[in-house]
């Protein structure tokens, strides 16, 4: 991340109020119209290997593999349940946390 990026991000946030950094238009989480925003930027910037997704992948993979509990991760994601969430990412954490998650919860 440049340091630019960095600073207007962080000054961003200042101005944010609320859990969200992308909140929809009535507060609450992001809607699939702030993905399609993202997306049509990146598509004007010629960015073509990258999506809003790939955005939301990387976040939840980064936060996966540096301690976050699965739970965390599954309610920041909207996923209504915690196995949505483990089956997404297992291929990509490299957390043993994380895989004895996996483990336990395929035993249920």
């Amino acid at each position: 991340m440049t340091n630019r990026l960095r600073s207007t991000l962080l000054n961003r946030r200042r101005l944010i109020e609320g859990e969200y950094f992308f909140p929809g238009r009535f507060g609450g989480h992001k809607s699939i119209k702030n993905s399609q925003v993202l997306d049509a930027t990146f598509q004007r910037a010629g960015i073509t290997d990258i999506s809003s997704h790939n955005l939301r992948k990387t976040f939840a993979t980064r936060l996966l593999n540096r301690g976050a509990a699965i739970t965390d991760v599954q309610h920041l994601l909207g996923h209504s349940s915690v196995k949505t969430t483990a089956r997404a990412y297992a291929a990509f954490v490299k957390n043993e946390r994380f895989t004895q998650t996996i483990d336990l919860s395929d035993q249920l």
